[in-house]
Order: structure tokens, then sequence, then C-alpha cells
């Protein structure tokens, strides 16, 4: 497995397939997706935090990590 730079629009059409309350992420600062024999298997988007007293300019909230299934621990990468 492997991280990989990914769009917002490519992790957000994941987190709609496969997520499985929530719906996609607006705005974020940053998207990955976890690749594994050339197959996208995961995203992770990341965006300032929602409390703004947390907004201090170097932290960053985890809004979506999606896994598709049959991957177990594909998170924790």
């Amino acid at each position: 497995m492997r991280i990989v730079p990914i769009s917002l629009k490519t992790a957000n059409e994941v987190v709609e397939k496969h997520h499985r309350h929530n719906k996609r992420v607006v705005t974020h600062k940053v998207s990955i997706g976890l690749e594994k024999d050339g197959n996208l298997i995961g995203v992770g988007i990341a965006a300032i935090p929602i409390a703004r007293l947390l907004n201090d300019g170097k932290t960053l909230e985890l809004r979506r990590i999606c896994v598709k299934p049959g991957h177990p621990n594909a998170c924790s990468k």
C-alpha cells in the first residue's frame, strides 16, 4: 500500500460511494489516497478545525477517512 495525493473531487467520490453515514466535504486543505496494486482503496480528507478556538494556523482536523470494504487495517496506514 502507498499513500498518493488526490483531488477533493476524487476523495468525495469515494466518500459518497463507500462511507456508511457521512456525505461529501465542501472545503479542505489536503486530500490523500491509499493505493494497493494500483487501485484506490481509501481516502483521507483534512481541513482547518471547525471549532474556531482550535484554528491556530497549525492544526488540521481529519474530516473523513473512508476505506473500501475488504481492506482491514487500511485506516491505520
